[in-house]
């Protein structure tokens, strides 16, 4: 899983200057709902969103932040079925600030907000490992992150967008195009930035680091962000996701499993799941309790994830899984058919 790395987009007010910036009642309203995603409140979240003003025809911010709503519920649930409704959002986010930005060029907050519109979608097609689509996307939100920049050097809450762009483009594109540079350390650097200085950004920002650091293989530095996550979402799945991913790559397998348990338990109280994640939790955890010797939880596991009547699409996404899953059923009977 890759967590939900800039969950940005504020209701703003236009100003005698001609700035979106938001005021600082706006500020905080916006940092309650991104409390509410990082709680895995969503219902919450869309109810503040409705109480943000947004006074340019159109009301192109407000588009931007139930679009980022929408992307946390599709990146929580692995669940595509609100892809147009997110697309709608975002595209008339898009167009509306693309003519706010060229009506107001001084105007740092626009490119920013523009920035983040299309870093959003970015993060969707990569999502969806449609790589030459988040490049596109992402080329174009980094164009605005950096005209934020120039305008207004101190407007840090670009660095979240600006950090994952770095060093994700480098992880996940490099790779097809080797011509792109390596800025991995300068999207560690510019996440950081965020997570100390940002305006509204920090737990994002520190999510985005979090998942940085595991692909890194600091892992205990990972897991530290993740420990002071969970105790500030009252154990939120992104916490979760985190500590369960750091763990498992460090091989402490009672510590996986404990936070893949959490996982389970909090998709099964969410409900109307369409069982990816319980897949893949139960999947990660059966192999930390086979690991650890304990067979029959293992096989129980292994043995409820097989059960879950996943639609056609869920299985062919996880078709190595349910493979896996078998082999590792067959390695516990045969072990129980020894003498």
């Amino acid at each position: 899983m890759i967590p939900i790395l800039i969950c940005l987009g504020l209701s703003a007010q236009m100003t005698l200057s001609f700035s979106i910036r938001p005021s600082e009642a706006q500020l905080s309203a916006f940092s309650r709902t991104i409390d509410m995603i990082f709680a895995d409140s969503f219902d919450q979240a869309y109810r503040l969103t409705a109480q943000f003003p947004d006074t340019i025809p159109g009301r192109p911010v407000y588009h931007l932040i139930c679009g980022s709503v929408v992307h946390a519920e599709i990146f929580d649930s692995e669940d595509y079925g609100k892809e147009k409704i997110f697309l709608a959002h975002i595209d008339s986010s898009i167009n509306l600030l693309s003519r706010w930005v060229d009506d107001n060029p001084d105007d740092a907050w626009g490119f920013f907000f523009l920035g983040t519109a299309y870093g959003y979608k970015s993060l969707l097609y990569a999502q969806k490992q449609s790589w030459f689509k988040s490049l596109v996307s992402g080329l174009k939100s980094k164009g605005r992150f950096n005209d934020a920049i120039k305008l207004d050097p101190t407007l840090y809450d670009v660095y979240t967008g600006l950090g994952s762009y770095y060093y994700w483009s480098t992880v996940k594109l490099r790779k097809y195009i080797p011509f792109l540079p390596d800025n991995r350390e300068k999207g560690l650097t510019a996440l950081q930035i965020a997570i100390d200085s940002s305006l509204f950004s920090g737990k994002p920002a520190e999510v985005g680091l979090a998942w940085a650091l595991i692909e890194e293989n600091k892992l205990t530095k990972a897991a530290r962000i993740g420990l002071k996550l969970h105790k500030e979402t009252r154990g939120g799945r992104n916490s979760l996701w985190i500590l369960g991913g750091a763990y498992w790559r460090m091989g402490n397998l009672a510590m996986a499993a404990e936070y893949y348990r959490d996982l389970v338990d909090s998709y099964l109280r969410a409900g109307n799941q369409n069982y990816f994640n319980l897949i893949l939790c139960r999947y990660r955890r059966g192999i930390c309790l086979y690991g650890l010797g304990k067979m029959a939880e293992a096989r129980r596991e292994f043995e409820t994830l097989l059960s879950y009547n996943a639609s056609g699409e869920i299985r062919k996404r996880h078709k190595n899984t349910y493979e896996k899953t078998r082999e590792y059923l067959k390695k516990i009977e045969k072990g129980a058919s020894k003498p």
